[in-house]
């Protein structure tokens, strides 16, 4: 299956370069995945995987709990849609 083209890792990679904004909207966690995210796409390789994956897989989780938590507040905040 080809993918389209905006969920090709190109297309991915500048996307969230653009939306990142230093230390606003990163963390920790954040720069950890991204760092994981670049790695991966560009060598297919991350030594800390294999070396400490308790350590990324925190980082993976808090990155998904912040993520979960906006996007539940997100859809608290928008009005509710006419039925």
């Amino acid at each position: 299956m080809n993918p389209h083209p905006a969920n090709k890792l190109p297309n991915l990679r500048r996307r969230v370069n653009r939306a990142r904004r230093f230390p606003t909207n990163t963390c920790p966690a954040s720069r950890h995945l991204h760092a994981m995210a670049d790695a991966l796409a560009g060598r297919g390789d991350y030594p800390m995987l294999r070396d400490e994956p308790e350590h990324c897989a925190g980082s993976i989780y808090a990155v998904l709990e912040a993520l979960w938590k906006a996007r539940t507040r997100l859809a608290q905040l928008e009005p509710a849609e006419a039925a």
